[in-house]
């Protein structure tokens, strides 16, 4: 059983590094890569989903690194 939750906080962990990536990506694409900068409400959004992707992958990634 301890095979199926270390998966399991290892898909976890990956699903917030993905979701940090990203929505870091979208952040940082408009001053720094020459993109479009973000309107207000989306930039908030998106720096929202930075902060819960953040805490998602690691919590996700302390389980998988414990078991």
């Amino acid at each position: 059983m301890t095979g199926v939750v270390k998966a399991v906080a290892g898909a976890v962990g990956g699903v917030g590094l993905a979701v940090t990536l990203g929505a870091g990506y979208l952040v940082v694409r408009g001053p720094f890569l020459g993109g479009p900068t973000l309107a207000p409400r989306a930039l908030l959004a998106t720096l929202g989903a930075f902060v819960v992707g953040v805490t998602v992958a690691a919590w996700g990634l302390t389980r998988y690194a414990r078991l």
